[in-house]
């Protein structure tokens, strides 16, 4: 089954971004990477703007989908929290890329509104997710000390994203686990 001209440009950016940031190709990058003309580029994204904007959607959808049957699957908050931790650790591919959103946050000057907008549509809906998560936790015990769900999501978001940032610079994946290791030592279930 062949991928569609546009899917392969996506894929590609997407790609590029996550190794090198937003500021980091051009679309000669991609007309090298999938093997077209620029001007074929500019058919399906007439500015730059219009291809970042459809990958941090298409990124935001994937995530959601992933944390939305982590809700449904896993039994627990912890699971739930550590598998979430997880999707942040893959996205390193052994520090050699970064995830879509921390990508972006690093390199976020210029960016157009619907981009921006779909950047805190994402994070925004992350959050959200992870408050739910602290609250459950907060019933079935499986993460401890939790006693305010928001101030937690704040600090998980946080803890995963810069732990990205540290070991993306250091390309150790030992670095990730370390500073990782508090917000996963209190899973209990």
């Amino acid at each position: 089954m062949t991928t569609d001209t546009k899917t392969q440009l996506m894929d590609a950016a997407e790609q590029q971004v996550r190794q090198k940031g937003a500021d980091g190709f051009s679309y000669s990058d991609l007309s090298t990477a999938v093997g077209i003309r620029k001007a074929s580029i500019h058919y399906h994204f007439p500015a730059k703007s219009d291809l970042l904007t459809a990958i941090m959607a298409r990124y935001a959808k994937t995530v959601m989908t992933a944390l939305d049957g982590y809700t449904r699957d896993l039994p627990t908050a912890g699971q739930r929290l550590a598998a979430f931790i997880n999707v942040y650790r893959d996205a390193l591919n052994e520090g050699s890329t970064l995830c879509l959103c921390v990508a972006y946050a690093v390199s976020q000057e210029g960016f157009s509104d619907a981009t921006k907008a779909e950047i805190v549509t994402f994070r925004d809906a992350v959050s959200d997710w992870l408050i739910n998560t602290f609250a459950d936790a907060q019933t079935d015990g499986s993460i401890t000390g939790v006693t305010d769900p928001k101030m937690e999501a704040s600090h998980a978001l946080a803890v995963v994203e810069g732990a990205q940032i540290a070991t993306r610079f250091s390309e150790d994946m030992a670095l990730f686990d370390q500073s990782c290791s508090a917000l996963k030592g209190r899973i209990t279930g």
